[in-house]
């Protein structure tokens, strides 16, 4: 497994990590500390924004899992990747999004988010 894929697997994992300790372990190894995170509904920088808005999006939606839906596709210091949203069981994933998640030495520098499936109440 390249370094990248292994990268993006852990940054799908610090968002579905509902342990705070174990969460916050896991965005200080993938992140960099003056990450920015941006999507259609949110903006945050640093491990404390990306903790509070993994928290945020875990309490709206509980029980939820994050997965990779597809191959991570990188090159330089750039990584894109879809990503999913779905409720244990369910066969259909409640929202779908793609991330390009700027590198720097290792860990995520940047990341913009798009969302390309969202639920209405969202």
């Amino acid at each position: 497994m390249s370094a990248t894929r292994e990268l993006i697997e852990n940054y799908i994992r610090s968002w579905n990590e509902t342990d705070p300790l174990r969460r916050r372990v896991l965005i200080e190894r993938v992140y960099a500390e003056q990450v920015t995170y941006t999507d259609p509904m949110a903006q945050v920088r640093g491990w404390e924004g990306i903790d509070a808005s993994i928290a945020a999006v875990q309490g709206m939606f509980p029980g939820h899992r994050f997965a990779l839906a597809g191959e991570v596709d990188a090159h330089h210091d750039l990584a894109r990747f879809q990503w999913q949203l779905s409720a244990p069981g369910d066969d259909e994933p409640l929202v779908i999004g793609f991330d390009v998640a700027e590198l720097d030495e290792g860990r995520v520098r940047r990341v913009h988010g798009f969302l390309d499936k969202v639920p209405q109440t969202a």
